[in-house]
């Protein structure tokens, strides 16, 4: 729990915006604290990030708001503000306030033409979409119609694909996949399937932020639930950007039309509702399905069989994973500088006992290059889902990937190749301070993690509390969870 005296320093309302700033001494100096704002109306409540800088010892935090816009689909009467202040080392303290905004003006169109012209050509775009989707929206929902859209993968994966595995065996269900890599333009190819499935499912379920529902208005008795790949609180994402380069508007729909958002512990529930723009009680922590697994004996024993059949090589050999996520804003305009990890340099301070897994996130188009001689030390794993990876690893480098929730939950030691920490921090950010959050040794080379991996220089105690508080209760009990919401979503 963070301890502050907090001060409301402004609050200046004009027409349509509210100006406000707010300050906090804390009991003890903090270097990277986050402050958010919540705004609670009569049925929902939503929360957004504001700016904050420190100043002769406190932390001010400030932003400027269009009450009109914090909800989705309407206009309060009356809307409450909290605030809530972290010193980057926990998920904050939230501080109640006599702060109301009454009065909110909302006149026609004020939303569009209060947006960017991105957000306009978005607008016009969905009013297109949603011409095209009004002979498939006479049509009637399918009671037992559960549909699953991804546009990360040709083919499911991660929380996806458990998920599908786990409800399609429920009496009656008729279960439907699209799986189309690509952004906005490559969906074009499968619109009309797109919109006669998504009109007619009872159930919806995402796992990344998917273009055709921000312009498509889903029926109300569709439940749309995003399950999300990744699991735990890490990098901040989504309206979590909001004041920052994010290109997400107060305004937009991006996120804003799920009915529920999965998580895996209680003590992220507010990271996730800040992200998606979505009241706090749409937020379940029933876990990360796709950690599921992890658990399962039998299944890590086949997994590692499986590993070893396709890379006989690396039999009998300790495997270092280098698994790093990329830079940029996303599938279809993100990299990685590829010079910062020698192969050939790593396996040279490994020696003969280690092999090399590499694993790069699925956005990313660039490949690892190495020596011809050292071909038998290292197993290429793009066509393999990083969990059924980590079965078979001894020691995980990576930089900023959410892998080190599931690596955490197989008590995987780690290394952070972490050499642009402060470049990313500025661009991208966390929800809590780097250095103290994650499970292992931060590094600027390559040489230094391999180091660190062939000397055992880590802190198993510091793996496994990072993984209780990052899954609480919920690890091994995902699948089930959400089977179990599916079930009453289905009957309602």
């Amino acid at each position: 729990m963070t301890k502050a005296v907090m001060k409301i320093e402004k609050f200046e309302r004009s027409k349509f915006s509210t100006d406000i700033a707010v300050s906090f001494a804390p009991e003890k100096e903090v270097k990277t604290p986050r402050v958010s704002i919540v705004f609670t109306s009569e049925e929902e409540s939503r929360i957004l990030p504001m700016t904050s800088e420190i100043k002769d010892g406190r932390v001010i935090a400030f932003g400027k708001y269009d009450p009109a816009l914090i909800f989705l689909g309407f206009t309060p009467k009356k809307i409450s503000l909290s605030f809530i202040f972290s010193d980057g080392a926990d998920n904050g303290t939230e501080f109640a306030s006599d702060l109301k905004i009454e009065n909110i003006k909302n006149p026609p169109f004020h939303k569009f033409l209060s947006s960017s012209s991105r957000e306009k050509k978005k607008a016009l775009t969905a009013v297109l979409f949603s011409i095209a989707s009004f002979p498939f929206r006479l049509l009637p929902i399918r009671k037992k119609r559960i549909s699953f859209f991804t546009n990360r993968t040709d083919f499911p994966t991660g929380n996806l694909k458990a998920v599908f595995e786990t409800v399609k065996d429920i009496d009656g269900a008729d279960v439907k996949i699209i799986c189309k890599k690509g952004g906005a333009k490559g969906a074009l190819a499968i619109l009309f399937k797109f919109l006669y499935l998504y009109m007619t499912s009872k159930v919806v379920f995402v796992d990344d932020y998917y273009h055709l529902i921000s312009y498509v208005k889903k029926k109300k008795k569709t439940k749309l639930i995003q399950l999300w790949h990744g699991c735990g609180a890490f990098k901040t994402f989504g309206f979590s950007r909001f004041h920052k380069d994010s290109a997400l508007e107060i305004q937009s729909v991006n996120h804003r039309q799920y009915d529920y958002a999965i998580v895996s512990s209680p003590e992220i529930c507010d990271y996730y509702a800040e992200a998606f723009g979505i009241s706090r009680r749409k937020v379940l922590p029933l876990g990360s399905a796709r950690c599921d697994i992890l658990a399962d004996e039998s299944y890590k024993k086949q997994m590692q069989e499986k590993f070893l059949k396709e890379f006989p090589q690396l039999c009998g050999k300790k495997i270092l994973l280098f698994a790093p996520t990329f830079r940029g804003k996303g599938n279809g305009d993100c990299y990685y500088p590829m010079e910062k990890f020698n192969a050939d340099r790593v396996l040279d301070i490994l020696g003969d006992d280690w092999a090399l897994a590499i694993k790069l996130h699925p956005y990313l188009k660039e490949k690892i290059s190495f020596d011809e001689k050292n071909k038998n030390r290292i197993a290429l794993c793009d066509s393999w889902d990083i969990n059924d990876v980590l079965f078979s690893v001894d020691f995980l480098v990576t930089d900023y990937s959410s892998v080190i929730l599931e690596a955490a939950l197989l008590e995987i030691p780690m290394a952070f190749l972490a050499f642009d920490l402060e470049e990313y921090i500025e661009k991208r950010d966390f929800y809590n301070e780097f250095t103290s959050f994650v499970p292992g040794p931060i590094v600027k080379t390559d040489a230094e993690a391999a180091e660190i991996a062939k000397n055992g220089e880590y802190d198993i105690h510091m793996i496994k509390n990072f993984a209780d508080k990052s899954f609480g209760n919920t690890a091994g009990n995902a699948c089930k969870n959400i089977k179990e919401l599916t079930i009453k979503l289905l009957e309602e």
